[in-house]
């Protein structure tokens, strides 16, 4: 049978009552911060594209696969993480052109692949 004290039982509660009241005054900071920011938004009339640094107007393109698995058909566009597929390997073999990158959307929707 594990020691414990009285002592050390009760500071262990005040422990766990002061991370809920930390937790929870953290929660309330962060939304008076949240309201605050949307009411400066609303009086400087900010778009939410201007607050994450687009121009106004500006919607975020979508990223065109640039690099296709030949054997899965699966595609990448370059960026993030890379595939297991063209790790290691020399990524020219895998490059897609322009043309049928824009005609794969449009074929796909005309034949769906039956399962």
């Amino acid at each position: 049978m594990a020691y414990s004290s009285t002592e050390l039982t009760k500071l262990l509660q005040q422990q766990a009552a002061l991370n809920e009241a930390l937790t929870a005054a953290r929660e309330k900071e962060a939304r008076l911060a949240l309201i605050e920011i949307v009411q400066k938004m609303r009086e400087y009339d900010i778009s939410l594209n201007e607050l994450m640094g687009r121009k106004p107007g500006e919607q975020k393109a979508e990223a065109q696969p640039k690099y296709r698995d030949p054997v899965s058909g699966a595609t990448w566009s370059g960026r993030g993480r890379v595939p297991h597929w063209i790790a290691g390997q020399d990524r020219d073999r895998f490059l897609v052109d322009s043309e049928s990158a824009a005609r794969q959307p449009v074929q796909a929707a005309l034949f769906p692949e039956s399962r």
